[in-house]
């Protein structure tokens, strides 16, 4: 008779025990973090993962978004369009993430850019530079806390034009990020009388520049204009001053050309350049500063441009909270225009038109290994008109121009 006793009461035990795990586990609610994790961008996407890391951290500490606790789900892209989709359908149907940070490559971010579009997932994007992001390829879910390859153009153009010399050469990695940059900086180096003595693109991954160099040299440029980034930047920077070339010309580059962390190690090299970029530690806003000190307390070295990933997420969960859910549509809606005090610069806005962030750029010119802010163009001034529908290369032709 007891043991007969003993089995409701156990079952009714059970059936309390399974009744109170779901009202004491706190909901969860999943994020995507696609970047590339080895290869030529690794750097960018391991403090992208870094700086989502940051952020999901601090929110989670106030109780997440909407009482859930954020979860991050990382892949990597391989730096190639192909894989970027296949893992961002995999992050989206099988992960089921609401929101989506990626990729690094232009490239790799413009396939995402299909994959979010038709799945109705909120995108951001913090690196990837191209201009077809905001102009034809634009759609309702993505954002970008990055400045493309036309705001970079407008803010350092004209400074090369006038600090640095009018003649100059243009050598780009000749895939989506690099053509996009190359094409824009030649469009605002010749509406402000520069002159574009020659333009030449190099592969993704090229391992030996040198033959490039000979076509450089017998131009004779004022300044070297150079769009590449990661791995690519360090050798190509290594030969050329194994080949005396930048001591011979002044050198400028994209935001994306080198993170801080790279240049200790090519200090020599690199100094005198000049790069233009919305962050560095070595900047004195009291912004940036108070995020430096934050991120270095966290992982123990300095923050770089990749803080716009932390953006991201804080731009997504306040939207969230706005409209107290998590449905796509009703994010984007909230997002256009938003503005928010508390990112790794400051205030920042996002237009309307275009889900394009504005934000001051910053010049920076290398010195003993740090980026030392040298000038400030205010994001009203680099941003430019929305192109939302329009070609950003109809009309534009690598030809150089001939001086009489």
């Amino acid at each position: 008779m007891r043991a007969k006793t003993l089995v409701p009461v156990v079952l009714a035990l059970a059936v309390i025990a399974l009744g109170a795990a779901p009202a004491s586990a706190q909901k969860v609610v999943k994020i995507g973090d696609l970047g590339s994790k080895v290869g030529v961008f690794e750097g960018y996407g391991k403090y992208q993962t870094m700086a989502i890391q940051m952020a999901v951290e601090e929110l989670n500490a106030k109780g997440g978004v909407l009482g859930h606790k954020i979860e991050i789900i990382s892949e990597d892209d391989e730096t190639k369009p192909a894989p970027a989709v296949r893992k961002a359908e995999k992050l989206i149907l099988q992960d089921d993430v609401k929101l989506l940070i990626g990729a690094v490559s232009s490239g790799s971010t413009l396939a995402v850019m299909d994959v979010t579009k038709k799945h109705k997932v909120i995108h951001w994007n913090s690196v990837s530079c191209a201009e077809f992001m905001r102009t034809t390829k634009f759609h309702k879910y993505y954002f970008s806390n990055q400045p493309d390859s036309r705001m970079q153009a407008t803010g350092l153009a004209k400074y090369i034009v006038d600090k640095m010399g009018k003649k100059v050469y243009i050598f780009y990695t000749d895939y989506a990020m690099g053509q996009s940059d190359g094409r824009q900086f030649k469009t605002a180096l010749e509406k402000l009388g520069g002159d574009v003595v020659g333009v030449a693109g190099a592969p993704l991954d090229t391992k030996d520049f040198s033959p490039w160099f000979g076509a450089i040299n017998q131009a004779n440029p004022d300044v070297l204009f150079v769009a590449f980034a990661g791995t690519d930047s360090l050798r190509l920077m290594t030969q050329l001053h194994s080949f005396g070339m930048t001591r011979k010309y002044k050198l400028a580059g994209i935001d994306c050309f080198l993170l801080q962390q790279d240049l200790p190690a090519i200090a020599e090299p690199m100094e005198g350049f000049v790069q233009l970029a919305h962050f560095s530690p070595y900047n004195q806003d009291k912004n940036m500063q108070a995020f430096n000190a934050r991120f270095k307390k966290r992982f123990g070295t300095d923050a770089n441009i990749m803080a716009g990933a932390y953006d991201a997420v804080l731009f997504w969960a306040a939207a969230a909270e706005k409209v107290g859910s998590f449905d796509a549509d009703r994010i984007a809606e909230a997002q256009e225009g938003m503005c928010l005090d508390n990112t790794h610069i400051g205030r920042q806005c996002i237009r309307k038109e275009d889900h394009q962030v504005v934000m001051d750029m910053h010049l920076y010119q290398v010195k003993g290994g740090k980026n030392l802010p040298i000038a400030t163009i205010a994001g009203k001034d680099s941003i430019g008109e929305p192109m939302v529908g329009k070609d950003p290369v109809e009309g534009f032709t690598w030809e150089i121009k001939k001086k009489n």
